[in-house]
């Protein structure tokens, strides 16, 4: 009796342990490095070295690595093929598909990006007091920085006062015809897109 006990704990233990293992996650080997300060919807990534954990049977870390490098791209948040992002906090998201688990990625160190080639960065950075929205993209409170885009005339200073004014506009309907291309966080004017135009990215 007492041998047939001790083998069913030999049994459970490994069971056990796998079981813990796959719901803790497989922390992948190498780090991944985010270049700029970045975001994906509502998650906002500085710059630096992040450890991505697979959470998904099956799911390589060369896969995820490879997610997570296309999502970068999605600055408004839309991910293709049912993946959707859940920001945990400044450095931090999680990514699901169709409801089921698929990784997380967590900053660890951060390390200087490069510099900006979009445009000039305003100095100073801009505070964000609450979890807001501007039509379909997510500013979750936090530090900010403006961008001015390469040809645009809009000065640092009005386009702080612009961005101020746009964060009382949830819905994305923005006054005096300024509008929004959220999948890189840039406002603009449609009639001279390329001279009133400014980018607003997160800060570190």
């Amino acid at each position: 009796m007492l041998g047939a006990v001790v083998a069913a704990l030999a049994i459970t233990a490994p069971q056990a342990a796998a079981q813990k293992a796959q719901a803790s996650g497989v922390k992948c080997p190498s780090s991944f490095r985010v270049l700029h300060n970045d975001r994906i919807g509502p998650a906002v990534l500085p710059a630096g070295q992040y450890t991505i954990t697979t959470q998904r049977p099956g799911l390589a870390c060369a896969t995820a690595s490879s997610l997570f490098t296309r999502f970068l791209v999605d600055y408004d948040g839309r991910l293709p093929d049912g993946w959707v992002v859940i920001a945990q906090g400044q450095g931090r998201a999680k990514f699901t598909q169709n409801g089921q688990a698929g990784f997380t990625v967590a900053r660890t160190g951060g390390g200087q990006h490069k510099p900006n080639t979009y445009g000039s960065v305003c100095p100073g950075s801009f505070q964000v007091l609450h979890n807001d929205t501007i039509g379909p993209l997510s500013f979750p409170r936090g530090s900010y920085r403006i961008v001015i885009p390469r040809g645009s005339i809009i000065l640092c200073g009005p386009a702080f006062k612009l961005f101020k004014q746009f964060l009382n506009y949830p819905d994305g309907v923005l006054p005096k015809n300024w509008r929004l291309k959220p999948s890189v966080a840039l406002f603009f004017k449609p009639a001279n897109a390329q001279r009133k135009k400014f980018r607003v990215d997160p800060a570190t």
